[in-house]
């Protein structure tokens, strides 16, 4: 009985062995059960540095904490980038999204035309070890990214969110033209208010008003966007008809008494897209943590820890956390 106890054994033994083999080195990440190889991380770290050497940004920050070296940062930072890029392909893949190849043409055209035209891009590629394929390839993912980001942020944002942030950013879409008298004191504010008429302003301005600038062309302060006024200020503004004298009104510049000249404020219809896009950002954001939360991702320790708060890796004997989101913000504009 016991040759055969011994033969099993060996048996046994060779089995594990040979699917030890097999299995190979853990993967630099999982993500949703698709693995990031090493290979793979060490052919985009070449382009992710060859993209933030571009935009003269850092690859990663090291952990001065540890000492990391930038090297590690860069892996760290490149690795971060692929979860959060897989997490979006995933996306993209559910919901038949591909690449604009118009914007992908576009970007490399214009990376072209940054460098001093196609050789010199070739030249540049050629140097970190890259060709024109790879350089597509990694536009092609960031392309994708951007249009996930455009898409699942405009599911988020409402019409409802849109008229909050118009009525909120009032200001920065209007044009604001009016005349001021600027005292010192409330009492004096009152009684140039009582004299105040559209035929003496201007003369009560040159008389009385402690704004030198404006004063010489008798308070007017021509038309500008009203986000460079005092918020007080602007709101009184406002308040009054064209050709209208306000009250005393105090800012921290002192006691105004204002007379508007016409105000210009730019419809919702015309703002819409410039008011849409940091909303759709911020709902992006907010996806994207939550998939990093929701998602079964590891990463290999030798490569540091997975944040899925932030989505980022970070060292895993460092409390530190860095900067959330780096393939949100990646480019393929120098």
């Amino acid at each position: 009985m016991r040759r055969p106890l011994r033969v099993l054994v060996v048996a046994v033994i060779a089995v594990v062995a040979l699917s030890a083999c097999d299995a190979g080195p853990p993967p630099a990440a999982t993500v949703e059960g698709q693995a990031i190889t090493d290979a793979q991380l060490e052919h985009n770290v070449a382009l992710f540095r060859f993209l933030t050497e571009l935009s003269q940004q850092p690859c990663g920050e090291p952990d001065t904490s540890i000492g990391e070296s930038e090297s590690s940062a860069c892996t760290r930072f490149t690795l971060s980038n692929m979860i959060q890029q897989d997490l979006v392909s995933q996306y993209a893949a559910a919901n038949d999204i591909q690449p604009d190849a118009a914007r992908v043409s576009d970007a490399i055209e214009q990376l072209e035309q940054n460098l001093g035209g196609p050789a010199a891009l070739d030249d540049r590629l050629g140097q970190s070890g890259l060709d024109r394929q790879d350089l597509l390839t990694l536009a092609r993912r960031l392309i994708l990214f951007g249009e996930v980001q455009q898409v699942v942020g405009a599911e988020s944002v409402t019409d409802q969110s849109l008229r909050e942030a118009y009525g909120q950013q009032t200001r920065a879409f209007t044009q604001l033209h009016a005349k001021h008298i600027l005292v010192e004191n409330r009492a004096e504010a009152e009684r140039i208010a009582r004299e105040a008429t559209d035929e003496n302003f201007a003369e009560l301005a040159e008389q009385h008003s402690i704004d030198t600038g404006s004063a010489e062309r008798g308070g007017d302060l021509g038309t500008v966007a009203a986000s460079q006024f005092d918020q007080t200020f602007v709101d009184a503004a406002l308040a009054l008809e064209p050709g209208e004298i306000s009250e005393p009104v105090q800012t921290q510049f002192g006691w105004h008494v204002i007379q508007l000249v016409s105000a210009d404020v730019q419809p919702l219809r015309e703002v819409r897209e410039q008011l849409a896009a940091p909303l759709e950002q911020e709902a992006f954001a907010r996806w994207l943590q939550q998939r990093s939360r929701d998602a079964q991702i590891s990463v290999n320790p030798r490569y540091g820890r997975y944040d899925p708060e932030t989505g980022n890796i970070v060292p895993i004997r460092s409390t530190k956390r860095p900067p959330s989101s780096p393939a949100a913000s990646a480019s393929v504009s120098p």
